[in-house]
């Protein structure tokens, strides 16, 4: 695998939402990930203020397993695809989940093309590595409307500019600027991701990230015109921190730990985290 490739990673998918990366594998070569992700709620942001979920703080759990695909077409083209299935309880003070409370399905899919303009590797200028992705959003298969309904339910679009740079073959820093656009009334999001990754040696690395989603309008939970049925038209923002770890246990099976907490809000769960990963690297040729 592509050297930048084992130095930079992500964390875990913590959402439909896809990340994009301007270090790409080899040609004819990639990763598959198979991914278990835990999310837990007792607070959520009613506007921007942050207060107990309802019945006084009941638990709204998610639990869903990603199937992440990355390939590279060739040298400076790469597909990626994000797949997965979920299941989310809003628990009763008793910690048991209601019928009409619990929902399950599949979740939206997001699979897109990454072009890489500039190598860092080959740049005459020692300019970063730069890259444009755009992707295609299918919403999933579940009931929207729902405090913790497993999504919005729309399909659309999104684009993104990366850019990334490594320094001493050990510190990897990487952003990704990008704009979504979804149907069924849905806002559009602006959004920002960040990450600084290190590799301690050839086995072990760790990441910090920062995610940034900013909705360019919408409804307000208990403002003028909100119903529980219009909880996909809120202007949901967040700002999301996280923590990773990633092991390589040979050269081609990685093992990977992730933590991630909610810090700010709008029209959004105040949620805390939990992924684990198991990576895998192939080649076709």
């Amino acid at each position: 695998m592509h050297r930048l490739t084992a130095v930079a990673f992500s964390l875990l998918p913590l959402s439909c939402l896809a990340d994009g990366s301007a270090w790409l594998p080899e040609p004819e070569t990639g990763t598959v990930n198979l991914s278990y992700v835990f999310q837990t709620s007792d607070e959520f942001y009613r506007a921007d203020k942050k207060v107990s979920t309802p019945g006084g703080g009941e638990a709204i759990d998610q639990h869903t397993v990603w199937l992440n695909l990355n390939y590279a077409l060739q040298d400076d083209l790469a597909f990626d695809l994000q797949v997965g299935y979920a299941k989310s309880d809003f628990m009763t003070g008793a910690g048991i989940p209601t019928t009409d409370e619990s929902f399950s399905g599949l979740a939206d899919v997001n699979f897109g093309l990454t072009w890489r303009v500039v190598d860092e590797l080959i740049s005459e200028y020692n300019l970063p590595s730069i890259a444009f992705r755009v992707g295609a959003i299918l919403a999933g298969h579940y009931e929207t409307g729902y405090i913790n309904s497993l999504g919005d339910g729309g399909s659309g679009r999104e684009a993104s500019l990366i850019i990334g740079k490594v320094f001493a073959d050990q510190i990897a820093l990487s952003g990704e600027f990008g704009y979504r656009r979804r149907n069924h009334n849905i806002p559009d999001d602006a959004f920002i991701n960040l990450s600084a990754s290190y590799l301690f040696n050839s086995k072990l690395s760790a990441s910090l990230e920062y995610k940034w989603n900013d909705a360019r309008s919408g409804l307000d939970i208990g403002g003028p015109g909100f119903s529980p049925a219009k909880f996909p038209e809120l202007e949901e923002d967040y700002q999301i921190v996280g923590l990773g770890l990633s092991y390589n246990v040979t050269d081609e099976l990685n093992l990977g730990l992730a933590l991630a907490t909610t810090v700010d809000g709008r029209n959004a769960n105040d949620t805390n985290a939990i992924g684990l990963t198991v990576g895998y690297a192939f080649e076709t040729f």
